[in-house]
């Protein structure tokens, strides 16, 4: 079922996104979808939740090891056509707030509190200074690994970026950095 949101949302984005367009692709009947959702923004967020390139809890040993792979697990998860959905679904959420409330923040919630635990692991450990700006090195990691994703598509993606955009990012919110 999520396959089928997800197809219908990124070849109709959300003008062309409907229950019913669902129903047909999964080969299920109406009456199921609107018995489970109550509207197609429930619908879509519901697959997102499901599919969408959420970063799974890591602990490597170090607040760095740990931000790579927060920054790789992005990597790959946005080159997917989940991730292609969710990027497009974000930005949809802009345009129509009313239609898609809950999205970004669902999206972003889940990230900040993986950042925020490596953060505090990475204080607790020494690693990091206390009063590390949480959100900003979030915002550094991902707007970094998206701008790469969305505007170097068609490039063969290099192991080592993950390492390159978190130790700049880790220097940006370092004191005198």
């Amino acid at each position: 079922m999520h396959d089928a949101v997800l197809e219908v949302y990124a070849e109709t984005g959300w003008a062309g996104f409907t229950l019913d367009a669902v129903a047909r692709r999964a080969r299920v009947g109406r009456a199921a979808l609107y018995s489970r959702w109550d509207s197609k923004a429930a619908l879509l967020l519901d697959a997102l939740e499901a599919r969408s390139p959420l970063p799974v809890p890591v602990d490597t040993g170090s607040a760095r090891g740990d931000l790579v792979e927060l920054a790789r697990q992005l990597i790959d998860g946005y080159q997917g056509p989940a991730g292609l959905v969710t990027l497009r679904a974000a930005l949809e959420a802009r345009v129509h707030p009313d239609l898609l409330a809950g999205l970004a923040e669902t999206l972003n919630r889940t990230r900040l509190l993986a950042a925020r635990e490596i953060v505090r692991r990475g204080v607790e450990r020494g690693e990091l200074p206390p009063g590390t700006p949480t959100t900003l090195l979030l915002e550094l990691v991902t707007g970094a690994v998206l701008s790469h994703v969305v505007f170097a598509p068609a490039h063969p993606r290099d192991p080592a970026y993950a390492d390159v955009v978190v130790d700049a990012a880790l220097r940006a919110v370092r004191p005198g950095g």
